[in-house]
């Protein structure tokens, strides 16, 4: 707060030393479009220090006030539909009390004196002692003495007390719905001349002017809109389009294709989730090629270059064969589609085996568990061979491990949590490129943004322990690697290194039994893929054939367990199994905790809180409701802990579950069925 009155009146401008600092509150209201009354209490401090030749004066005032003022918006020519901001002016009236001292005394109860040549002494400078005893003096700026009680001008005990007329202007920006900062300036003209005890009542170099003191006071604020008063159906105020029409919003508050922009002010209504969007709700499209982020496959394309479908530049090249393509008349120009015809020479049969398109028909994307070898070790990349969808994707020079193909983001992201829920380090969630020459990561705020969909949606991802067992062909092993594309040309390979061996192995297939396996390896015998055998995972590790249970009639001619076990380069699991005196694998017991259970649609704090504690599994019952449960824990011990840490989220279900066999019990109900 800044004072201005006869005190330091020399300095007329801005000055640190006039100022100080203070603290407004307020309550603010609307009374019509145009006007806002508001109540606000401030607390400030203002001091001046004035040191000239005639006169040395300083005090320093303490000010409380209380303000009710009617501020104008500027409506209609600022809508008052929250856009960015809006300026304001207001005028009203003030009550304000104010204390004001003195720095007469050091902290030792010395009065100052100032002398003609600057200097503060302890004598008058007109005392005969002054030449001998005078001493030199500092200020302590300790302001002790109250200026009415030293009554200088003869008038008595005043009020300290007035009021003002305040004139206030500024500009509000709406940060949020609810957020709102301000800066603004209120200048304070008081009915009082008084605040720094100098008035027309003095004499001499102590008589004033005729004008009352005067306090500025500037700010910024932060400010909450509480909406009291306001039904349910007036969350949303009154909004137009363009033309002045109205947007029934407050009717409406939904969210169709949940961007974050309501259904009445989103112009993009149909966005795919996985899009980011701007604030009018439509795809960001941040090099301005005319493809959104989503589905770009050059994200930096230069300004103005020509693009085709998936964002990429057309060259010139490019330009030349659409022209070729245009004016062929004789079919050279054309693509054609590639067959490869296998026949079988007795007759019996004869296949056609299309080779399958690389065209993109849509996003596809895929769970990404690693890529090239250095970032991914041997027991990880064998351990996911044990996943019925695991697969190697080669791109270029780089390798990338994948799981599974999805057609939506919300089923890759609801995949990536059940992953990650089995201890699974999930690198990546990415897409096709248009060419599927390439791979692109998914930005994390579409994959938090999806979380939290998938939540509200009850979405569960798939139970990566079923099946149990699966099983793979292995077409060969070689000391380097080899071309794919030219040596199984009509297979999809799954490839496997090992850095303690240094072989690079090759698989193809993923089957539930092994009698499946057995027909496919018949097929790729005619092929002429004749030093195959067959590799089985169960629960994601590999395992002997016999340890899979096939039957001994079943097994491969010559097949010996002590050979196969020679083929094995991953780390063999010597636990053995044990069951309880019930028949129950203690390895197969999961702890978790139920966080929330839903009939109906779950509300968004909720899911707010869901999304915080992170890695929720949502289940769906057979009645239509959805449980949450948190993610699993090896011991009680551990779920008994997360427990404790879930009580500050004050949820009503909470409560310790027994996970078994993909089974869902509460302890009481695990008792019961188990004994």
């Amino acid at each position: 707060m800044t004072y201005y009155g006869e005190i330091q009146n020399y300095q007329k401008n801005f000055t640190s030393t006039v100022n100080r600092i203070g603290g407004l509150l307020y309550v603010n209201a609307p009374v019509s479009k145009m006007f806002n009354v508001e109540f606000s209490a401030t607390y400030a401090k203002i001091a001046a220090n004035e040191r000239t030749l005639e006169r040395s004066y300083n005090f320093e005032s303490r000010i409380r006030m209380g303000t009710v003022m009617l501020y104008y918006n500027f409506y209609p020519l600022f809508q008052e539909n929250r856009s960015s901001f809006h300026p304001f002016v207001g005028l009203g009236l003030s009550s304000f009390e104010f204390l004001s001292k003195t720095d007469r005394y050091d902290a030792f109860g010395a009065e100052y004196f100032y002398w003609s040549d600057g200097s503060i002494m302890s004598l008058d400078e007109n005392d005969p002692l002054a030449p001998a005893d005078a001493v030199a003096l500092n200020r302590d700026y300790t302001y002790e003495t109250n200026l009415r009680e030293l009554n200088e001008d003869n008038l008595g005990k005043y009020r300290e007390q007035s009021l003002s007329i305040p004139l206030s202007f500024g500009v509000e920006w709406h940060m949020s719905p609810r957020w709102d900062f301000r800066i603004a300036t209120t200048y304070n003209l008081t009915f009082t001349d008084l605040i720094d005890n100098i008035s027309p009542a003095g004499t001499g170099i102590r008589e004033g002017d005729k004008k009352n003191d005067r306090l500025l006071f500037t700010y910024v604020s932060l400010s909450y809109d509480l909406k009291f008063g306001q039904d349910e159906d007036e969350e949303f105020p009154d909004l137009m389009d363009e033309e002045g029409i109205p947007l029934f919003a407050e009717w409406d508050p939904n969210d169709f294709d949940k961007d974050g922009v309501i259904d009445a002010l989103d112009d993009c209504p149909a966005t795919p989730l996985e899009a980011l969007v701007d604030e009018n709700g439509c795809p960001i499209d941040s090099d301005q090629d005319g493809v959104p982020d989503y589905y770009d496959d050059e994200p930096g394309t230069k300004l103005d270059s020509y693009v085709n479908e998936f964002g990429v530049t057309i060259t010139e090249e490019d330009f030349l064969d659409h022209v070729r393509l245009y004016y062929d008349s004789t079919g050279y120009e054309q693509p054609f589609e590639e067959f490869r015809t296998e026949v079988v020479m007795n007759r019996e049969r004869t296949k056609t085996y299309p080779k399958s398109s690389k065209n993109k028909s849509g996003l596809k994307y895929v769970i990404l568990v690693g890529k090239e070898r250095k970032d991914i070790t041997v027991n990880d990349l064998h351990k996911f061979l044990g996943y019925n969808d695991y697969s190697t994707v080669m791109k270029g020079d780089t390798v990338y491990y994948t799981l599974g193909e999805f057609n939506s983001i919300e089923e890759a992201v609801a995949a990536k949590n059940s992953l990650e829920d089995q201890g699974v380090e999930v690198t990546d969630i990415s897409r096709n490129s248009g060419n599927g020459e390439t791979l692109f990561s998914v930005d994390e705020q579409v994959i938090q943004k999806v979380e939290r969909v998938n939540i509200q949606e009850g979405r569960e991802g798939p139970n990566y322990m079923v099946p149990e067992q699966v099983y793979r062909v292995q077409l060969g092993a070689f000391r380097t690697k080899v071309d794919t594309d030219e040596l199984y040309p009509d297979l999809e390979v799954v490839y496997g290194a090992s850095d303690k061996d240094n072989i690079n192995r090759y698989y193809t297939g993923s089957f539930e039994t092994f009698e499946e396996a057995t027909e496919y390896q018949k097929e790729l015998k005619k092929k002429g893929y004749n030093s195959t055998f067959i590799v089985a995972y169960e629960q994601q590790k590999r395992v002997t054939l016999v340890e899979a249970g096939v039957e001994p009639t079943d097994l491969p001619d010559n097949y010996s367990e002590t050979t196969e076990l020679g083929t094995f380069i991953e780390e063999r699991d010597t636990n053995e199994v044990v069951e309880t005196n019930t028949g129950i694998d203690p390895n197969k017991l999961r702890y978790r905790v139920l966080l929330a259970y839903s009939t109906d649609d779950i509300s968004v704090e909720i899911v707010d809180i869901l999304y915080n504690i992170g890695m929720v599994k949502p289940v769906k019952g057979k009645d239509g409701s959805t449980a949450y449960y948190s993610q699993e824990y090896e011991t009680e011990e551990e779920r008994d802990q997360a427990m404790t840490d879930f009580e500050k989220y004050n949820l009503d279900a909470i409560k310790p579950i027994i996970e078994y066999n993909g089974e869902f019990y509460s302890e009481e109900e695990f008792k019961e069925k188990f004994k």
